[in-house]
């Protein structure tokens, strides 16, 4: 490219401002980037920092991130900065170490008045360091409190290399199931430097997110990053200037403009040290064998002012500056809307990874999967009940050998797993044992049934294979065998729950052989979904060595997860794509025509949006989600004016027939906050057809 070739200009950066209110705090935290502490003098006056908020809005920064030091310890500035933010149209979110929660009652208050105010979300800082200081309980408080004011929480733990207190901290975390845990990587910078190198992980490859959210700092500069910059001296690229000379929008397109930013932005601090290794004259630039840290050699770089000066030459040139913006428009767009957003990477992003790594455990994870498994916003403990609860617990324990699952997982991760492989793999004798003894009954009875579901998978997975887990047995047999079959399981030792109603609409109530409940079928699923059963059923294949057991055919197999996925309300999809990928594995001619044709005839349609913003992402079953929001959720499924009657009609009928469900439902529903669980799913689903993307709750 010569040099008069057009070039685009650089992208913009996200539009996401750090505000440091102080850099005091309560805590003086051993990895604390910016060295904060109750000695810290000096902090900008209120009317700085609503002059800055202005600034921001002005220059068209959407979101304010409020930082410190402990900004808490400022509450009413804090405030007021939401809604000045909130009269500008700006969201506002805030760092905190949430000392301020220290009993239930207090956090109320407070999160209750910083909503008020416009905030809109609270990130929670606690892990190894924190915890010197003190211990899980605000965090805990804060998290409640948030949730019943339905603001989004997140709490940010940073751990070192090989950190064996990052289980310990999950653990004190776990009364705050379902609030995002995202593990950052420690960096020695600011009073970390004093921490020795052992702590940091030894790695320093990847762009750098955190040179894409500018910060102001408490005495009024602006930084390339949120705290590893904040002891640069002036002169530094990551020091972009002074808002006491310079406005603020002018800071920011430097920051945006600059060649080395963007360099770092789109190939990291690496990307430096390989540009540099090529020019000449820097051959014998002193770099080190090896990086604690992407912090550590962006900073070894551009404390370098002659490696600096030849770096922006040579990045400024228009083959570099295009390369770069190309680079930067592909991530920019991830991070937004595609592969590098939370949405994805804890939900169809870590499933394919983990989908890949269960099916072929020999072949290692690959670049994307290190960029799944690396980011920062992958919830691990999220996603190992996930795994679990789909089933993947056995197939996956090969895996997590893999060394780059060892590089990235937390022990507490890999151990749940292992923990869930073992009570798995007992489960599976039970179940074993169960069906062999409804086969002998159904014999001595003369009749056949059909293995639906999981039960089907276990006992056609071949010599040597791990199937997936199941809870349960399901086995469909004739409307007539059912009572019969039933009465003869209770015979045999199986028990029974003598609390339960006869049972619902398509299966009767359950039965149980050392705790694994078994439930008879007497369709495949209910009514008012309109399968094609008797289609189905006729083409049933016998299991093999059994003349009394069957198993459905790969069509009708693959139509009832999908469809019984729905009925789930999209929870554990993975399970579902298991099962669906074994299937299509094992059966080379599969008719797609044949399963179209049977889709046909349903009287439900899928809600795009809202099975992606769930699909790979929700763990709530059908009795953790209120009355409201399960009846509501198959109505809108159902998108003809019979199928929505006919489900009605069939729930009325199963209450008449099992009164004590309407106390079951109400109790569950008191339990569950009704009014505020099917508000917030509502506007769930609401965000995810308006926008037709994956609906990301820790934004």
């Amino acid at each position: 490219m010569t040099a008069s070739a057009r070039v685009e200009p650089d992208p913009p950066v996200r539009n996401v401002v750090a505000l440091m209110v102080t850099r005091r705090c309560n805590m003086t935290c051993g990895h604390c980037s910016v060295a904060s502490g109750p000695e810290v003098k000096g902090e900008p006056t209120e009317s700085d920092l609503l002059d800055w908020t202005r600034q921001a809005a002005h220059a068209g920064v959407r979101s304010i991130r409020i930082t410190g030091g402990e900004p808490m310890l400022r509450p009413d500035v804090v405030r007021a900065i939401a809604r000045e933010a909130r009269a500008l149209g700006v969201s506002t979110a805030i760092n905190t170490n949430g000392f301020w929660g220290y009993s239930l009652a207090r956090a109320r208050k407070q999160v209750r008045l910083l909503k008020r105010a416009g905030l809109g979300a609270i990130t929670v800082s606690f892990d190894r360091y924190h915890a010197e200081f003190q211990g899980p309980g605000p965090a805990l408080n804060l998290a409640k409190a948030a949730q019943e004011q339905s603001l989004h929480v997140n709490f940010n733990v940073v751990r070192g290399a090989n950190d064996d207190a990052l289980t310990s901290i999950a653990d004190r975390l776990e009364p705050a199931r379902g609030t995002r845990l995202r593990v950052y990587e420690l960096q020695l910078v600011g009073r970390a430097q004093g921490l020795p190198a052992g702590s940091v992980r030894d790695d320093a490859a990847g762009f750098c997110t955190s040179c894409s959210y500018p910060a102001i700092t408490d005495d009024g500069r602006l930084i390339a990053c949120t705290g590893p910059a904040y002891f640069e001296k002036p002169g530094s690229p990551l020091v972009i200037g002074s808002l006491r000379e310079t406005p603020l929008a002018t800071l920011l397109e430097r920051h945006r403009s600059d060649p080395l930013l963007s360099m770092i932005r789109a190939r990291g601090p690496a990307g430096l040290r390989d540009e540099l290794r090529r020019l000449p004259g820097f051959e014998a630039f002193p770099f080190r064998a090896s990086y604690f840290g992407i912090c550590e050699i962006c900073h070894h770089i551009t404390s370098d002012p002659l490696a600096v000066a030849a770096l922006r030459q040579r990045l400024m040139q228009p083959d570099k500056r295009a390369e770069l913006w190309a680079a930067w428009q592909v991530i920019e767009g991830n991070r937004q809307h595609g592969e590098l957003t939370a949405a994805h990477v804890n939900g169809a992003g870590a499933c394919r990874v983990f989908l890949r790594a269960a099916s072929q455990p020999s072949l290692p994870l690959d670049d994307d999967g290190g960029r799944v498994l690396g980011h920062a916003h992958l919830d691990w403990r999220m996603l190992a009940d996930y795994l679990a609860g789909s089933g993947l617990s056995r197939p996956l324990q090969p895996a997590l050998a893999d060394p780059q699952l060892v590089r990235w997982a937390p022990e507490f991760f890999r151990s749940q797993l292992s923990r869930q492989a073992m009570r798995d793999g007992l489960r599976e004798l039970v179940q074993r044992d169960a069906i062999a003894h409804i086969a002998e009954a159904l014999r001595e009875l003369g009749g056949q049934g059909v293995l639906l579901k999981g039960a089907a998978f276990l006992m056609t997975s071949g010599e040597g294979a791990v199937s997936r887990a199941t809870s349960d047995v399901d086995v469909l047999v004739p409307p007539e065998l059912a009572p019969r079959l039933r009465a003869r399981l209770l015979a045999d030792g199986f028990t029974e729950d003598a609390t339960a109603g006869p049972g619902t609409e398509h299966h009767l109530a359950a039965v149980y052989w050392q705790g694994v409940a078994i439930e008879l079928h007497t369709r495949i699923m209910q009514a008012s979904w309109r399968l094609p059963e008797a289609a189905m059923v006729a083409e049933a294949r016998p299991l093999a060595g059994s003349e009394v057991l069957f198993t459905l055919g790969p069509e009708a197999q693959v139509l009832h997860a999908l469809v019984h996925l729905s009925a789930s309300f999209f929870s554990f999809g993975l399970k579902t794509a298991w099962d669906i990928r074994t299937v299509l594995e094992r059966s080379p001619g599969f008719d797609w025509e044949k399963l179209a044709m049977w889709a046909a005839t349903l009287g439900a349609r899928r809600l795009e949006a809202v099975v992606r913003s769930r699909i790979f992402r929700a763990t709530e079953g059908i009795f953790d989600l209120d009355v409201v929001t399960k009846t509501g959720l198959i109505l809108l499924v159902h998108d003809r004016v019979w199928g929505r009657v006919h489900y009605l009609a069939s729930q009325a009928r199963a209450r008449l027939l099992r009164p004590g469900t309407w106390r079951g439902a109400a109790k569950r529903a008191r339990r569950a906050g009704v009014v505020r669980q099917s508000w917030r799913q509502y506007q769930r689903y609401r965000r995810a057809v308006a926008s037709a993307a994956p609906v990301d709750d820790a934004e």
